[in-house]
């Protein structure tokens, strides 16, 4: 048989936090449920933890090694067998998977709740909402503030969310016979064993209602609309997430709500194409104003009217490009006065004349002789 330290892979000498990192990390990688698992691997691996994690099997073991249950010890075949936790199938102890992190979530999902209170208070607990809020490039630069609406469940109006009649009070729970707690067997591919766990009628509180709410019958919520307020600020980005504590779904009984996650989303602009922090506008021009000189102007995101002037021997296939004239940049802090922002790119289309009558023709034709006179 294998030496339990050599299974968990630690020295004999190893403190109890480096015996529990050890067994973490191993059940992940050999969980019978994730790819690549492999269940005999992971017995054993719970068997040397099962051990070494309690003080006074891991002495035994240390003085008598695999044969300590013949001085009195906990038999390290019951770990082999049909039940891979010893004698819990029969003494009816709860098997507490709170202080192993995350993976006593896997364990719970397997013992259906096996982490004790742990798991009815994350049951009890509402969940959380996320919902697209679409706004314009105009809001995004100034920031909004709207009202959405959600359907979800909110608290009941009549009880305060408290599922009964306060002025009645709560009586002892029937199920649980005011302990909190109650027991069942549980079958699982380690075997058969008894689990405590929170009571479901009372929630681990023993205390059950006198008169249970006639309108959410109990739970402290009813389908409902929830108005909320969201409010952005600049600099925000497409696709970005905001967190808004607490306005998600009511919990049960009076738990603590979920949280409420906005998805950002611009809509089209008319005018304005985004590229990352810089705005795009394409600009249509005549070659008579080229020509003139003609003031062209067009309109910031932010209502500005910039002039635009085209530089002699410029080529409209290129762009004008105005430095800090595009949105904030979205890699910088909360709102203020001095956020940096991205630029304004200009993109000229060059229109042509609808007819060509014989005078432009003509006038046509004396600007390309000129034209070919200066060299251009």
């Amino acid at each position: 048989m294998r030496d339990y330290y050599e299974t968990l892979g630690v020295q004999k000498n190893a403190s109890d936090e480096e015996i529990k990192k050890a067994f973490r990390k191993l059940a992940h990688q050999h969980h019978p449920d994730k790819q690549g698992g492999d269940e005999k691997k992971f017995k054993e691996i719970n068997e040397a933890y099962q051990v070494l994690s309690d003080k006074q099997k891991r002495s035994q073991y240390d003085r008598f090694g695999h044969s300590f249950d013949s001085q009195g010890g906990f038999s390290s075949q019951g770990f082999g067998g049909q039940n891979p936790f010893g004698g819990f199938g029969q003494g009816g102890v709860e098997f507490d998977f709170g202080d192993l992190g995350d993976l006593g979530d896997i364990f719970g999902s397997i013992f259906r709740g096996g982490g004790g209170q742990r798991s009815s208070k994350k049951q009890s607990k509402g969940s959380d909402i996320q919902v697209e809020f679409e706004i314009s490039l105009k809001e995004a630069f100034f920031g909004t503030s709207k009202e959405v609406e959600i359907r979800t469940n909110i608290t009941c109006q009549k009880c305060n969310g408290a599922g009964f009649d306060k002025s009645l009070g709560t009586k002892k729970c029937r199920t649980c016979d005011g302990n909190g707690k109650v027991k069942e067997q549980v079958n699982s591919f380690f075997g058969s064993f008894v689990q405590v766990r929170d009571c479901q009628q009372c929630f681990g509180t023993g205390q059950e209602a006198v008169k249970v709410c006639d309108v959410c019958h109990g739970n402290g919520r009813v389908v409902g609309n929830r108005r909320v307020k969201i409010e952005i600020k600049p600099p925000v980005r497409a696709g970005q997430m905001i967190k808004f504590s607490g306005n998600g779904e009511a919990g049960i009984k009076g738990s603590a709500s979920g949280d409420l996650y906005v998805k950002i989303a611009f809509l089209k602009d008319k005018v304005f194409n985004l590229s990352g922090d810089d705005l795009i506008i394409k600009k249509d021009i005549k070659l008579s104003d080229i020509l003139n000189k003609k003031n062209i102007f067009v309109e910031s995101i932010s209502g500005e009217k910039i002039e635009v002037e085209i530089p002699n021997s410029f080529d409209l296939r290129d762009s004008l490009v105005f430095k800090g004239e595009g949105m904030y940049k979205s890699n910088q802090g909360v709102f203020g006065n001095n956020l940096k922002r991205g630029d304004l790119i200009i993109n000229f289309h060059l229109k042509t004349p609808k007819k060509m009558s014989f005078k432009i023709k003509k006038l046509a034709d004396d600007l390309a002789q000129e034209l070919e006179k200066d060299g251009d």
